[in-house]
């Protein structure tokens, strides 16, 4: 459900499940994903885009700025 928008900037799972973590960061369809954190304030160094309508599908800040034809997860894990 969640990838059935045309959007994917950013997401955010909240969860003790290892498994469903390893999962929902194989499957979600966004730039910018989160492990137990909110989905927004992302750190500075820290690649920034998105995926689908959310993006020129680039991304900025980081090494990421030079990589413009690639899609890019960026994933924290808070334990």
């Amino acid at each position: 459900m969640a990838n059935d928008v045309k959007y994917g900037l950013s997401a955010s799972i909240f969860t003790n499940h290892l498994d469903e973590v390893f999962r929902y960061m194989n499957e979600m369809e966004a730039g910018m994903i989160r492990i137990n954190g909110e989905s927004t304030g992302i750190e500075f160094q820290a690649p920034f885009g998105g995926l689908k309508a959310s993006s020129s599908h680039s991304r900025e800040l980081g090494k990421a700025a030079i990589e413009f034809f690639t899609s890019i997860k960026t994933i924290t894990v808070k334990p």
